[in-house]
Parts: structure tokens; sequence; C-alpha cells
């Protein structure tokens, strides 16, 4: 059995209430009083839903997001008066070029201010979230005194490999911060516990309840643990609970096996070098069709730092990337080591492609962006 760590959360709980609209006080108010009957605070950790002071307020988020650092204030304050530590998202002004746009970050804190923090990655552009927010990188865990936590914000738990990636970098548990309507929530319930069950760890969920500017949010927060046993789930209404988790139970379930952990890397890179126009239009066509967001950049010269982070960011911006390679790299190493490059999923020789066929690459994808 792996040695158990000391000073691991004493407590996992949430706080599910119906979010008042765009009124942060009021929201704050809410979970104070929940907190107030609530036993085993102390050294525990608390989910609140997502966008816990505001809900999806999208024509006052500069507000909201000005009203940013004083409800972390407030919240610092309230978990000081528990000895607890708080996870929930609030929204944060993108800077750097991104206009009037936010991201939609998940805080830890506890009572010395904020320990530290997640972006939700996955916008729900279906529900109409991209006016608003733009996905954040770089997943990582936020380290705290208590233990190392993995996070997801709402829409994020459809994506197992953002949870799987941050119990690989030694996460001590999940949580997810969520406004999951209703209408879906047999879905929530499914993927909370098969988190749980395939990273081998404790899951604690916080989902906001009730009618909430239109949605019907289905509340069933939840705490479960590393075999998908439910130890604790929210009724219908407003409820807080903290459990206390047996975390020799996690250490003996990993102890006989730790499929989370195994991260073997089954390509050969070489394939991504595609040996003909036909075989990457009909690559491509496939992605199209899955409904994949397809990005070009045509490469003329040599591989460098500049270019890497043009790469990059081509790649944050759709959901598969293919290079063009034009005069200045038709060697056979250069092409390899750009396929090498975990941004880049295919390698195409531009100067093959036929005029008709070049007018296709630029349908599926949008456009073909030179990268000098």
């Amino acid at each position: 059995m792996m040695e158990l760590e000391d000073d691991l959360f004493a407590g996992l709980g949430f706080v599910q209430y119906q979010i008042q609209l765009g009124e942060p006080e009021r929201n704050l108010q809410q979970i104070a009083r929940a907190l107030e009957s609530v036993d085993g605070l102390d050294r525990s950790l608390v989910v609140l839903p997502e966008l816990w002071a505001s809900g999806f307020a999208y024509d006052r988020f500069d507000a909201m997001a000005a009203e940013t650092p004083a409800m972390l204030e407030e919240l610092a304050a309230l978990a000081g008066r528990h000895n607890c530590i708080f996870a929930g998202s609030l929204p944060e002004r993108a800077e750097e070029n991104k206009g009037e746009l936010f991201y939609n970050t998940l805080y830890v804190s506890g009572a010395d201010g904020v320990l530290g923090c997640y972006r939700k990655q996955q916008v729900f552009y279906y529900g109409g979230e991209g006016r608003a927010f733009i996905p954040g990188i770089e997943p990582y865990l936020v380290t705290t005194p208590l233990g190392r936590i993995g996070c997801l914000v709402c829409y994020d738990l459809r994506f197992p490999e953002l949870a799987r990636l941050q119990c690989q970098q030694g996460a001590d548990l999940l949580l997810c911060s969520a406004e999951w309507p209703q209408a879906r929530i047999d879905h929530w319930r499914a993927m909370l516990k098969v988190r749980a069950l395939e990273n081998q760890t404790f899951v604690v969920a916080g989902n906001g309840w009730g009618m909430v500017d239109g949605v019907n949010l289905g509340g069933c927060s939840t705490v479960i643990d590393p075999r998908g046993q439910v130890l604790a789930e929210a009724g219908d209404g407003p409820q807080a609970v903290v459990v206390r988790p047996d975390w020799s139970t996690r250490e003996e379930y990993r102890s006989r096996f730790h499929s989370f952990a195994i991260a073997s890397y089954p390509f050969n890179d070489a394939g991504k070098i595609l040996p003909s126009a036909a075989s990457c239009l009909d690559l491509l066509a496939v992605r199209w069709r899955v409904g994949q967001r397809l990005v070009c950049r045509e490469v003329a010269g040599p591989v460098d730092t500049a270019m890497l982070q043009s790469l990059e960011e081509a790649r944050r911006q759709g959901d598969f990337l293919v290079v063009a390679v034009t005069a200045g790299v038709q060697g056979d190493s250069d092409q390899r080591l750009l396929a090498a490059l975990g941004c880049v999923d295919a390698v195409c020789r531009l100067d093959t492609f036929t005029a008709a066929e070049r007018a296709r690459l630029v349908k599926l994808t949008g456009g073909i962006k030179a990268i000098r």
C-alpha cells in the first residue's frame, strides 16, 4: 500500500443553492447562512456552484468581474471563520487583446486569500457562453496546505482527459463547480461517478439548483469515493453538506493497480506526415464531419522558437491543426520535426496540391495563413 500523506482534507462538501442572477452579496449571504448549520467544516474543502456570485449575468459581466476581488476577500473572511477552503468560479476579465471577454475562473480560497486558480478549459459555445468567455490554457492542479486539487468547471466534466491529466500531476482529489441543467442531470451523475472510477479518487461536485435566468438547474451536488460510491448527494432544494473521507480507502484501492497513472505513448509521429494531397483532404473531411474545427498554417522556413509559439496559438484556435509546408521546408527532417510537435496533428506538402485541391483545403479549414 502507498504511504498515506498527512494533513489531507478532514472533510469534503458543497453548498447548493438557487443563484440570484447578478446579485453577489445575496449569493454570498446564502452561502454564509447555509454553513451555519453544517458540522465538520474545520479543515474541509467546500465546493460552490459555477459563477456562484452572479450566475450567467451576460449583460452585467463588466460589473460582476469588477466585484470579483471583493467577493474573494469576503469569501476569505468566511473561510477564516470556519477554517475551511472554498472552491468555485467567478468571472475574470481577460486582458491582452481579448476585447470585452472573460475567463470563467475557478478560485480556490482559504483564510489568507486565493491559493490558486483554474480557468475553465471548455467553453460551452452551444449554450452561448462564447459571447462572453474564452477558454483557459494550462489545466494544472491547485496546491493547498491540505491537498492538491484537480479542478473542472461544468462542461469540462465531459472531457475525461482534463481530469486524468491533473490526477497524473498528483491531484489528491477532483472537484467540479457547475451550473448543470436538470434536463441532463443523469449525464451529470454518470460522468461524476466515472471520473471517480477512472481516476481512482474522490470527486466533490457543487451544482446550482432551481430556475436561474430561464434554466432549471438540477442540483444533485455530490461527494463520491474512489470506488464510485456516493457518500453524499443533495436532494431537491438548497443544501450544504460536509462528509469525512476515509483517505485510506483511496490508497488501498490504488495499491492494487494504477489505471489512471498509465501514460504510454501509442503513436508514431511520422504517421502525421501525409503522403499526398488526396490523403490530406480525406483525413480533413473525416475530421470535419465529426464536428472538429480545422486550422491550417503554411510554413515556409526552418523550425524556430517564434514558429513554435505561432503553431501553439494556432492549435488553440481549433481542434485539428494541419501544417502545409512549402519551399523552405522540403526536407524529410524538417517535416519530421514538425510532426513531432504535440500541437501539430498533420503535415502535408502544399506544392503537391492542384488548384482544385488547394481550394478544397481552404474550404475545409477556413483559409491558409502563413507563418514566416
